[in-house]
């Protein structure tokens, strides 16, 4: 096959570049004369059978698109590591972290971009950036950055590499196991297409070739199998064993207007295109909306920003571009919408230090309600989402039902030892495993989420305006006459204690406006010979202080106030809510019975000349029995504690719980350990056999609606906590992060509901009665 010349090279990369769809991309690469020759296709990462390491990337593909994303970044601060004379691999010279590095490059301090004003945000986020093309239906995307860039002849090593040590020796990158950028082909298409344009900065280090200072690039695809290959492989283009590579001083390879994706020039760096990617139906829409908050979840506190623009013809709207920052730094700017900002650093023994950061956001009450800000358990290293549990995982084990959906706990895991954290993240960066530092990990987390008084007081609060006493009588009748007639449901509510609701109303939110920086920090209530706490040899301590700060004292972004404590015990973690700061510690394991330690906590800020300071003692006592947790779910035996709280919802509360017009029941957790089951009278077919029953009084239709599904979910749940109770035996067949067996209950009650009125009258009628 003949070499092309530079300028057909140049046509044949743009010709790639501003095709639009797979079927282009064929037509371009057939053009050539390279679509069937498979001699000059290469396997991905010099590994034949690639198909494996592929495969066994991320699961979702806006966590595969994001892992291009961080490359793009771990290229920027590479970039600018080599633009500040230092070798990014050096131990003495580089910085050691991904926030150290921001900060000393960039001078943002602390390497927090939350710190930075929306302008400010924008300016640097044009450094990477993400452009929706292609079609409504078949996007494509480019991901663009002015990172340090690749020679053509080291595209091998870098981007077309599996499973190399190429950025191990950078401590202040993301990207060390040279394999997720690969997670985007099983997303990409049919064929798995993407185009690679990539040149290195002038400015810093090269290759010594002739090309170091050429455009290089290459398209990969995926090569069905054939005689001497039994599976699928991945394979990039490389006639004669060569990256293709043209000189040029610039490339229009940036955004322009909309909906001109190439009209900006780019002098170097690294443009990726993909094609047809393979996201959900709803996240193919403006860029800017659903794809946007996707994004912000799966890299929720990134060192640099990203702007993404929509460049799809066909849309119309205000702005087709902005810039992303992430999820945390929008919570704290929206700090309006949050009914709760807290947080604190977080030790564990034998695992390491992590940090948790606890949002709470407002409930609008509305039916539909974004995704943006849905409540889970989120495991970040460098702002990335490494692994997610549910919110249902977090009402489960905490008992915050009312919480649950707007509760975001965050866990910064990047500080762990590194030991730790590849035992307990996969390399897919999706999912982790369970192992004793993990249920430790969690355990500490769910202990300090029960610890919290803000939160045990939200969630009481949030329940109360959803209970009402109205139905009472009618339950407690119903009910205890089920109970009496029939013996499995006394089996399920075991002596059919009576209903129970909020104790009387809760006192009054207090108006609690502390201190920016406090006068006071000291121990509550200390006694005169000072403070003696004493702590069993299996237990771990709290100690409660009073303080005149502002709440986020020790969390807020700007000029955030420290606490240290010194001496043996180590402090697990704090929280601060309205004058209260509670300290929990944990005493060594090797400490004997009598052994007496001393503590000194100081707190401090920029506005102190010295610190705030408190001391106390800790003896130790013999080992105790641990106090049984209070239950966040039912029980086997007699399974409910008592009768359940039946609610009935109507459709201007129907935002409070999840509910539409297809909703018919929600179940959960209320005082101790028993169930507030919420029915929704809205329900579009109970609406339907109203109508469509006009000789029939409405109350009786929605009494036999109400009390059917009551039943019916009763008797499902019946099923489901003796399946459970039997699958929790072996724990590593329970599938954590699925369905909880509420949900499963509420979702099957979409399909009852069609058919349980219909059902009731046609088989109550008596025709249909055996005689």
């Amino acid at each position: 096959m003949p070499s092309l010349t530079n300028d057909q090279k140049l046509d044949f990369c743009l010709g790639l570049l501003h095709a639009e769809t797979e079927e282009g991309v064929i037509e371009v690469l057939n053009r050539n004369g390279y679509w069937h020759d498979r001699d000059v296709w290469k396997p991905y990462g010099d590994i034949p059978n690639n198909r494996s390491i592929v495969g066994a990337q991320m699961s979702s593909p806006v966590a595969a698109l994001v892992e291009k994303l961080v490359n793009s970044l771990d290229a920027v601060l590479t970039y600018e590591c080599f633009k500040h004379g230092i070798d990014p691999t050096s131990k003495e010279d580089s910085p050691s972290t991904m926030l150290e590095a921001t900060e000393k490059f960039f001078g943002i301090k602390d390497g927090m971009i939350s710190r930075l004003g929306s302008a400010e945000r924008t300016q640097l986020a044009e450094r990477i950036q993400l452009v929706a093309c292609g079609t409504k239906s078949q996007p494509a995307y480019m991901i663009i950055d002015d990172g340090e860039g690749q020679c053509p002849d080291k595209f091998p090593d870098t981007f077309l590499s599996l499973i190399r040590e190429n950025k191990t020796k950078i401590r202040f990158v993301q990207g060390k196991f040279n394999m997720g950028g690969t997670g985007v082909l099983q997303f990409a298409g049919t064929n798995s297409f993407q185009l690679i344009v990539s040149r290195r900065q002038p400015d810093i280090p090269a290759s010594s070739s002739d090309i170091s200072n050429a455009w290089g690039f290459t398209i990969t695809r995926r090569l069905s199998p054939g005689e001497d290959q039994p599976q699928s492989t991945y394979v990039y283009l490389a006639p004669n064993d060569e990256i293709f590579s043209f000189f040029a001083d610039s490339l229009p390879l940036r955004p322009g207007r909309y909906s001109d994706a190439y009209e900006g020039l780019m002098n170097a760096g690294t443009c990726i295109k993909i094609w047809n990617y393979k996201v959900p139906a709803r996240l193919k829409s403006l860029i800017t909306l659903d794809l946007r908050y996707a994004l912000e979840r799966y890299l929720q506190d990134p060192v640099l920003p990203f702007r993404i623009f929509e460049r799809r013809p066909g849309y119309s709207a205000h702005s087709y571009e902005t810039t992303v920052s992430g999820l945390l730094p929008v919570l704290y700017d929206r700090s309006k919408d949050l009914e709760l900002q807290t947080g604190t650093s977080l030790h564990i023994s034998e695992v390491g230090d992590v940090g948790v950061r606890i949002f709470v956001t407002r409930e609008s009450g509305k039916e539909t309600q974004t995704d943006r800000f849905k409540g889970g358990l989120f495991y970040l290293v460098n702002g990335q989402l490494h692994a997610q549990r549910k919110r249902d995982f977090i009402a489960g084990r905490t008992g915050y039902d009312y919480l649950a959906k707007s509760l975001l706990v965050v866990i910064d895991c990047t500080k762990l030892p590194q030991v730790v954290r590849e035992d307990i993240f996969m390399t897919s960066r999706d999912r982790m495993r369970q192992i004793p530092e993990q249920q430790s990990l969690e355990a500490a987390i769910i202990e300090y989420l029960k610890d919290h008084p803000a939160l045990r007081e939200l969630n009481a609060r949030r329940r109360e305006e959803r209970m009402s006493k109205g139905t009472e009588d009618e339950t407690i009748q119903i009910l205890q006459e089920l109970v009496k007639a029939d013996p499995t449901l006394a089996f399920l509510f075991g002596k059919g204690k009576k209903i129970k609701l909020p104790g009387g109303p809760l006192p009054e939110p207090v108006d609690y406006k502390g201190e920016q920086f406090p006068t006071y920090f000291r121990i509550k209530n200390e006694p005169k010979d000072g403070l003696v706490k004493r702590c069993p040899q299996n237990r771990t301590v709290r100690v409660d202080f009073e303080t005149d700060a502002e709440n986020d004292y020790f969390d807020r972004v700007t000029d955030p106030g420290l606490l240290k404590t010194r001496g043996t015990p180590e402090l697990m973690h704090r929280s601060l809510w309205n004058g209260n700061a509670q300290l929990r510690f944990n005493i060594p394991e090797s400490a004997n019975i009598g052994d007496i330690y001393k503590v000194e906590v100081n707190v401090s800020d920029i506005a102190k000349v010295e610190p705030l300071s408190s001391h106390f003692r800790i003896e130790v006592e013999e080992e105790t029995d641990a106090p049984p947790s209070p239950p966040t779910r039912p029980f086997s035996g007699s399974q409910l504690g008592g009768l359940p709280n039946v609610e009935e919802v109507r459709r201007d509360m129907w935002g409070y719980h999840d509910f539409n017009e297809l909703s018919a029941i929600s179940i959960h957790t209320g005082d101790e350990d028993a169930l507030d089951i919420y029915v929704n009278m809205d329900n579009l077919h109970l609406r339907n056999e109203i109508a469509r029953r006009r000789k029939m009084d409405p109350a009786t239709i929605n009494h036999l609606f109400k009390w059917g599904m009551v039943l019916l979910a009763l008797g499902m749940l019946h099923q489901g906590l003796r399946e459970e109770e039997a699958q929790s035996e072996n724990e590593d067949e329970t599938d954590v992060n699925g369905m909880s067996i509420y949900e499963k209950i509420s979702s099957a009650s979409k399909g009852i509901a069609l058919t349980l009125i219909p059902a009731l009258l046609q088989l109550g009628s008596d025709e249909n009665i055996p005689r």
